[in-house]
């Protein structure tokens, strides 16, 4: 969900539409109304939507107001108490046209409504809006929690996602691991070689951490000056030893010169911490443990990993 959520779309026809419409031919109808512009995907009820949401994240949803089972006001404040999904704009498609009603649609978080039967060019112009508005937000987002320079998630980012990483973790009683990296020698590279070139070592670095994490939910952070940090849900030591040992290879593979380290190549230190988190547990607590493995790796003669 968290590698999801912060992926950026290119434009609107990649945007994906969840309809949920308790009756089958109305659905159908909406759906054909926007199905030749954006992606579109039909559930017929609150509980489907909300379960569709744990391992989707739509664009926008277009909700009925009055369904059987959970209603659309309570699938729509449900939905607006999650810190995951609580960014998707909600448009209420109703019949109601009583003002105490439509006052309750807003009051749960809705941006906008659409009365039955609906009018397709009303429809397909209100949905426009408020995704261009969404794409435009997304990018703003997405550029609060980049870093300018590699193009990494950046530390702001990682306060507000390892928090509710740890959580997770605790709930599906999976093990959780930090990598903590830090480039060998990087001082030196920089009295060596300048700034500026120190500035490319950085993105060359950040590339190839990046291109190692395959999972979406395995997300690869600039921590600070030559510091990254990999966070791995769902993984234990053996697979952060392995993650580790790819990070390694593939930075040697980029054969960017060093002269003050040993072998006259950039490499890196990396300090692993993994367990399987059963109490709440701070955030800063996890990164210390990682970030003195980290410091064992250095004094074992850089250029490995240690836990």
């Amino acid at each position: 969900m968290i590698g999801n959520y912060y992926q950026q779309k290119s434009s609107l026809s990649e945007s994906l539409i969840l309809i949920v419409e308790d009756e089958p031919i109305s659905a159908m109808v909406i759906a054909d109304l926007l199905s030749d512009l954006y992606q579109t995907k039909i559930v017929h009820s609150g509980e489907e939507a909300l379960e569709f949401c744990k391992n989707n994240t739509p664009d926008m949803i277009l909700l009925d107001m009055l369904m059987t089972g959970m209603s659309g006001l309570q699938t729509c404040q449900t939905i607006k108490t999650d810190p995951n999904l609580q960014h998707i704009p909600i448009i209420f498609i109703t019949s109601v046209k009583n003002q105490d009603d439509q006052n309750k649609c807003w009051e749960a978080g809705a941006v906008d409504f659409v009365n039955k039967p609906v009018n397709g060019i009303t429809l397909q112009n209100r949905v426009k809006a408020h995704l261009t508005l969404k794409l435009q937000s997304d990018l703003l987002r997405r550029m609060s929690f980049v870093d300018g320079l590699t193009g990494l998630y950046n530390r702001h980012l990682l306060d507000e996602i390892l928090e509710k990483t740890i959580l997770q973790s605790i709930r599906s009683k999976t093990p959780l691991s930090l990598l903590m990296i830090d480039i060998d020698w990087f001082k030196l590279y920089n009295d060596t070689y300048g700034h500026l070139k120190g500035d490319e070592c950085l993105k060359e670095v950040g590339e190839a951490i990046r291109d190692v994490l395959l999972r979406p939910t395995d997300l690869a952070f600039r921590y600070g000056g030559e510091e990254f940090l990999c966070l791995l849900p769902d993984t234990e030591q053996i697979g952060a030893e392995h993650v580790s040992q790819q990070i390694l290879e593939k930075i040697a593979a980029l054969k960017i010169p060093n002269e003050p380290s040993s072998n006259g190549l950039v490499n890196v230190s990396i300090g692993i911490h993994s367990s399987l988190i059963t109490t709440l547990i701070q955030a800063n607590e996890i990164i210390q443990k990682a970030d003195s493995a980290l410091y064992a790796a250095k004094q074992k003669g850089r250029n490995q990993y240690a836990s």
